[in-house]
Order: structure tokens, then sequence, then C-alpha cells
């Protein structure tokens, strides 16, 4: 394979005497020097993209695509000259070379969105809407605002165009994961003998991803991950909706027993919001220690410091717990708010789940809004909310304020209702795990 060569000064002169021609509007002279220095120098990458450069603004694709093609072939670990390579041939009408070229990029720079951009979009317009749906949702991992650059009205019209066909190709993509994922649960409960009632998750959305408009129907309720319209909605759920609360509270002074030991002991409390944390709600918090937890579960994985709650599990055994994996709950931690703290107003993913807090240390002048309603966390008294309502919470005393936090089922979700949710967020995370980006 030929690889590039570097110019010697006569002809690295000669490139910067073609580039100030181009500036200058010259383009014809600047190209007769490129093409002496290409002759000059055959395996130089300067010359040939700068004739490539000029052939585009004479509106010749074909032949700033072979410039470009050669380029490439000389630097390919060069993901910007795959990208201009690709955009050459798609302009030329060489779509397939294109696709190859733009999906050469991408792979060299993953995280780039916009090289995902034009490689889905490629491949949407050849009719390859599955590997481009997977292209698009790279694309978004890397920056979610590259679905809605065609909402902008400064972006340029090109990107505009491709933005817009990667959130339609998401969207139907999701939403269409969602409806088989139903359709399989219902199947595997009628082999069961059994028959379902899924309409509520059928009908559920995922608001970032579904494929038609909906509303939110409560006011300040917006989960922005999984929404079910249908669920009864309410900030709070009373304890005696909660038939294993007073199971769990009657082991608080164990659970703020163990949870001290552990401190004392030096098990470690980190930032709840990870300092690279970029949406502007967390502003003021990220990487600080004025709000901390230590978490066993998260992310629905142990954590080394759940070999130092026997008894905090045990005691949660009682409880409702959205469990995965063979029986992990999602997110288990001890929450530490600091004097003086404050969380901001937010909305959490999804209103399925209870948020549940199990109040171990709580100073006077401590409180949380959720919805319209304000309450006072009482040590030993579940606290159980719906999260996904605008919530907030304040320390305005001189001590920390301590909660244990999980999650719950929402009560009014049947068995099989709480299996097809399940099952619907595995199939995303199964097809997600499985994307893989096309070699060509």
């Amino acid at each position: 394979m030929e690889t590039a060569s570097p110019l010697s000064g006569e002809a690295l002169a000669l490139v910067e005497r073609a580039a100030a021609l181009a500036a200058a509007g010259r383009l014809h002279e600047a190209e007769q020097i490129c093409r002496r220095v290409i002759g000059m120098a055959p395996r130089a990458i300067e010359p040939r993209s700068l004739f490539a450069t000029l052939a585009v603004q004479s509106d010749r694709f074909d032949e700033a695509a072979e410039a470009l093609t050669k380029c490439s072939q000389l630097a390919p670990l060069d993901a910007q000259l795959a990208f201009r390579q690709g955009w050459a041939c798609e302009r030329a009408g060489r779509s397939k070379e294109a696709i190859e070229a733009y999906l050469r990029a991408f792979r060299l720079e993953p995280h780039d969105p916009r090289l995902a951009l034009f490689a889905g979009a490629a491949l949407e317009d050849a009719g390859r809407y599955e590997e481009a749906a997977i292209v698009f949702s790279f694309g978004d991992d890397a920056d979610s605002q590259m679905r809605k650059l065609h909402l902008n009205p400064d972006a340029p019209r090109e990107i505009k165009e491709r933005s817009k066909k990667a959130d339609f190709r998401v969207r139907e993509r999701f939403t269409q994961l969602h409806a088989e994922a139903v359709d399989e649960v219902e199947r595997r409960l009628s082999r069961e003998a059994r028959v379902p009632n899924l309409e509520r998750v059928r009908r559920a959305v995922w608001p970032q991803t579904h494929a038609s408009g909906f509303q939110y129907r409560t006011p300040l309720q917006a989960p922005d991950i999984f929404y079910m319209a249908d669920l009864p909605a309410s900030p709070t759920l009373s304890r005696e909706n909660l038939p294993w609360a007073r199971a769990v509270e009657a082991c608080v002074d164990v659970i703020r027993r163990e949870y001290q030991s552990a401190i004392e002991h030096g098990a470690p409390m980190a930032p709840y919001v990870h300092a690279n944390t970029q949406a502007p709600t967390w502003r003021e918090l990220k990487g600080k220690m004025d709000w901390s937890s230590l978490h066993l579960y998260a992310h629905a994985e142990a954590t080394p410091a759940v070999q130092l709650f026997p008894e905090t599990l045990r005691a949660l055994e009682a409880a409702d717990v959205v469990r995965v994996k063979g029986g992990t709950p999602i997110e288990l931690f001890f929450s530490r708010l600091a004097p003086g703290a404050h969380i901001p107003p937010h909305c959490g993913a999804a209103n399925n789940r209870l948020t549940v807090h199990l109040p171990l240390v709580v100073p006077a002048d401590c409180g949380i809004r959720i919805g319209h309603e304000t309450h006072s966390w009482r040590a030993g008294e579940i606290l159980a909310f719906d999260d996904s309502f605008e919530h907030e919470a304040w320390n305005k005393s001189g001590s920390e304020r301590v909660v244990l936090i999980f999650e719950a089922h929402h009560p009014d979700l049947s068995l099989e209702e709480r299996r097809a949710i399940e099952f619907v967020f595995e199939a995303r995370d199964r097809w997600r795990q499985s994307r893989r980006v096309p070699e060509r």
C-alpha cells in the first residue's frame, strides 16, 4: 500500500503559492500549479487536497472525488479526508463509494456526531434503513443535539436535512422496537395460558424517541425516558398503599447503625452529580459533595460497598424493590445533603416506578417539593413519590440530612405489566448492545 510522503521545500512553496492564488480568485492558475506539484510528488496529500477544494468550487465533483480518494488511500487513518471523500462522491452521484467513505470516517472517529449524521443519511437515501438507524443512534449517543439541528433556523440546509432524517429514523426504529417487544410478551404470556391486558404498556411512549407527537397529561409531570400516560398520576403515595412499608420502617435503627459504622470506617461518599455532567440543571452541583451518595447498587450493578450492608439488604427483601437481571436492584444508595445544599427542580426518567426515601438523619428545616406538594422528612417514616413530577429538595439546617433511596414498582401495575415493561427496556438494551457500524 502506498503511503503519503512529505513535500520538498520547492513543492511546499508551490502549494502555498497555489493556495494564495486560490484565495485571490485565480482558480485556474492555482489548479495548474497543483497539477504540476502532483506530477512532482505523486504521493503527497497537500496538492491533491487543494486541487479537490478547487474542483468543488467549480462543481467538478467527480474530479474532487478522484483526488480525495487518492488522498484517503495515502492516509487511510485520516477521518476528515475520508469524510471529504464521501461528501465529494455523494455530490458526484457515486453513492456506494460515498457510503464506504463516510462509514470509514465514522469508524475512525466514532464519537463525532457529524460523521454519523452524514453516514446515516447516505444509508437512509440508499434504502438501508436498519443500518441508518444504527449509525444515527450512535451519533445520538455522542450528542443528542444531532437530531434537533433541523429545528435550528441558523443551521446549514444540508445539516438540517440530514438531522431531520436522523430524527425520523431513530424515532421510527425505537417505536417499532417497543411495539415488537410488547407483541412478544403477549405471545409468551399466551403460551402460559394467561390473557394479559398490556394496552397501557403498548400505549406508553419514550419521549426522546417516540415516532409521533404526544402531550403530558398532568401539570408538572414530565418523565423524559418512559411515560405511561394511563397510570394514575399523583406526586406522592400514602404509606397505606404500600403494604411493605412498615416492615422496612421497623428496620430503620439497624440500617442507620450500619450506615454510620460504614462511614466511620471510611466508606467513601461521592458526588451524586458527576463532574462531567453537561445538563445546565446540575451546573451548581456537578462534582460537588453538597449532594453526595454511597451507592450499594448503581445501573443495576453492585458496588464494593454492598458488602458492608448485609442488614440493610435483608431489610429491603420485604420491599417491592424494582429488580432486573435476575434480582438486582437498579439503584440503591444512601443520599447525603450537606448543610445549606439545594437540589434544583427537575423531573425523573419514568413514571412506572416510585422513588422511596427512608429518612435516617433528619435535622430541622429540611424539605422536599414534589409537584405542588411540600413535605418534611420524618426519621424512620417512608416517603414514596413519583419522581417524574418536578421535584426539588433543600437542607437549610446546620447539619447533614441522610436518607436511604431505592426504587419500587408503581402499585397500580399488574405483574404482567411489570414483566412487559422490563422486557421492553431489555429489548432496547439488546438492540443497542447488538449494534455494529456497517463495513461498507
